[in-house]
């Protein structure tokens, strides 16, 4: 079996944690948008016409069944990379990194999903694609997962990321975070790969902001556990710090480690993603 790749996004119960390195030294302020678009991942805002690359009309199309070894992530064939676009609406895409050459979603990538799960007893890769919540954001149906990590060092894999198709620089003002059944359980109880969290550990995401010249614009970090607390609640996320972006790219970095990397489950959920117009 292939390694899958571990994410976590994190809001405490009572403490949220976000900070945001800005490389603009002057602080120039950030202009009030005029329209706030959002993605939203749900059927009734698809504005798009051929979603996925397959004709896909609405976002529910692309939500894999089983959650692990389905058609749409783990494709028999190479015929096509799953990926999605709000085209008409934010402009935002995302696609898998393809990191393994196979087009599987273990490489890493974005999927849409509709899965809910509380019970731990399902906190495992065959259940990969549930938020540990009843829902998505303000009690929505679809939102999307995150899975994905990079080393530092590493100059061959790709980051997950979301961009724009008509590679028009804007501010993602944020996105609201929560993390999956997968990632809560290896944090309380721990997995084959990783023993459950103890008082010194963390988990943290990273936005990393890319401006139209290629070049690094800042890095946004929300924490997604630390210790023993975690996410719980879906959680708002500021990334209008990184300024003006043609594309985000995310990765995890946390205290549990072997020789390979990180052990945690590098997952997190994702909704509701505001674009300043």
């Amino acid at each position: 079996m292939k390694k899958i790749f571990r994410l976590l996004p994190f809001a405490l119960l009572g403490l949220t944690f976000a900070a945001c390195n800005d490389d603009d030294d002057n602080n120039t302020p950030i202009p009030e948008p005029e329209e706030l678009r959002v993605l939203t991942f749900e059927d009734a805002d698809y504005k798009g016409t051929d979603n996925g690359n397959k004709g896909f009309s609405d976002w529910s199309s692309l939500i894999d069944d089983p959650q692990y070894g389905g058609s749409l992530l783990y494709p028999s064939t190479e015929e096509w990379l799953y990926n999605w676009n709000d085209e008409n609406n934010t402009f935002l895409a995302s696609e898998l990194t393809n990191n393994y050459g196979d087009y599987q979603f273990w490489g890493g990538g974005h999927a849409v999903s509709n899965y809910t799960d509380t019970d731990l007893a399902n906190g495992d890769f065959n259940h990969q694609l549930a938020v540990y919540a009843a829902g998505g954001h303000n009690g929505s149906k679809n939102f999307c997962i995150q899975n994905g990590h990079v080393e530092e060092g590493d100059t061959y894999s790709k980051l997950p990321s979301i961009y724009f198709t008509d590679d028009t620089a804007r501010i993602i003002d944020h996105m609201w975070v929560m993390n999956t059944t997968y990632v809560v359980n290896a944090i309380v109880n721990g997995d084959g790969q990783s023993p459950a969290f103890g008082d010194e550990d963390y988990l943290k995401a990273i936005a990393i902001g890319i401006g139209a010249d290629g070049q690094e614009t800042g890095r946004c970090e929300i924490m997604l556990a630390e210790g023993t607390d975690y996410l719980k609640e879906w959680t708002k996320w500021d990334l209008s710090s990184l300024g003006e972006v043609v594309k985000i790219e995310f990765n995890i970095e946390g205290t549990k480690k072997n020789d390979y990397g990180l052990t945690t489950p590098a997952y997190f959920a994702y909704d509701d993603v505001a674009v300043r117009f």
